[in-house]
């Protein structure tokens, strides 16, 4: 015999990683139009397959552990921890080597992030007060061994970040956690999941 009669609402953890997929989005798009860096940043939920080193600027934003406590029959706190992975690719040009433009790039864009993931203008990610619990950039980790060949050189960085937000069970009682899909869409492309402006 069936139990569950309703259907199951999205989860926290799930509309989370698209709101924060959307929120980078839009921040990384006008920081790059404030600073006129011209960066060709592409944003993913997800992606698993191989970054390109024809790609410029790749962020993608993947849900690693989703830890619970203070469980009641109705309720639960879950610490959400995304990965914020940030790749970029650079070639020498006159001015510059490969290796000194990969570097500017990625701490640019890393900068970037880590201000808009710790401005309390964003603290709630957009949802109603009282859904989000708090929001932290855990730490920031370089990998400067990632992928470089062919002349193209190459910079990966992992931002970890932490959100503490409340799961409903009561199909009753369920808090409408809603975000924005009228500006950002998900697009299903060959390489992941790609947020990508609605128009």
């Amino acid at each position: 015999m069936i139990l569950i009669t309703e259907q199951i609402p999205e989860q926290s953890f799930e509309l989370i990683a698209k709101q924060l997929g959307a929120i980078i989005l839009l921040e990384l798009e006008n920081q790059n139009k404030l600073s006129c860096s011209k960066y060709d940043i592409q944003t993913f939920l997800e992606r698993t397959i191989p970054i390109d080193k024809s790609e410029d600027v790749v962020v993608n934003i993947s849900l690693n552990s989703v830890n619970y406590d203070e469980h009641n029959e109705f309720s639960v706190h879950g610490s959400h921890n995304f990965n914020i992975d940030v790749y970029t690719f650079s070639d020498d040009n006159i001015c510059q080597t490969a290796d000194q433009r990969s570097v500017i790039k990625i701490h640019r864009v890393v900068g970037w992030i880590r201000y808009i993931l710790s401005s309390t203008k964003l603290k709630t990610l957009g949802f109603e007060p009282g859904i989000i619990g708090g929001t932290y950039v855990q730490s920031i980790n370089y990998d400067d061994n990632y992928g470089n060949q062919d002349g193209s050189m190459s910079r990966m960085c992992r931002i970890v970040f932490n959100v503490r937000a409340f799961e409903i069970q009561d199909p009753d009682e369920i808090t409408e956690f809603t975000i924005n899909d009228t500006v950002i869409k998900l697009s299903n492309t060959d390489k992941g999941y790609k947020l990508i402006f609605n128009t």
